[in-house]
C-alpha cells in the first residue's frame, strides 16, 4: 500500500499529524516534533494507521531533551562558530539566539 493510501483512525499525541510523519519517524528512528535523529528520547503517546483491513498503532517519540531547546542551542552555536562579533560580544543576532535558548530552556523546566 502506498503512503498516499494511508487513512488515519486515531489522532496524533501533541498535535502531530500523522499523515506527514516519515517512516523514520514512525518506527521511532526520529523525532516525531522535529525529525532529528533520536539519541535520548522521551514518548508523545501513540498514533494508528489502517492500511486496508489491517490497523498498525505506532508509538511516537520525541528528542529528549526537549527539542526545542536542542534546537535553540544548535542554532546559536552554528552561529557563533563563524561570527567575528560573537566573540566580542557585540552580535545582536548570536545575543537573540541565546535569548530564545534561554527561553526554550527555562520552559522546559
Amino acid at each position: 500500500m502506498k503512503r498516499s493510501e494511508l487513512a488515519i483512525t486515531a489522532p496524533g499525541a501533541a498535535g502531530i499529524d500523522p499523515a506527514a510523519l516519515t517512516r523514520e519517524q514512525l518506527l521511532g528512528w526520529r523525532c516525531a516534533l522535529c525529525g532529528t535523529l533520536l539519541t535520548g528520547d522521551r514518548p508523545l503517546g501513540t498514533v494508528t494507521l489502517s492500511q486496508g483491513p489491517t490497523l498498525t498503532t505506532y508509538p511516537l517519540w520525541a528528542c529528549d531533551p526537549n527539542c526545542a531547546t536542542e534546537n535553540a542551542w544548535r542554532a546559536a552555536i552554528s552561529h557563533a562558530a563563524g561570527c567575528e562579533a560573537c566573540r566580542t560580544g557585540e552580535c545582536e543576532t548570536g545575543q537573540r539566539l541565546l535569548d530564545v535558548y534561554s527561553t526554550a530552556f527555562r520552559g522546559e523546566r
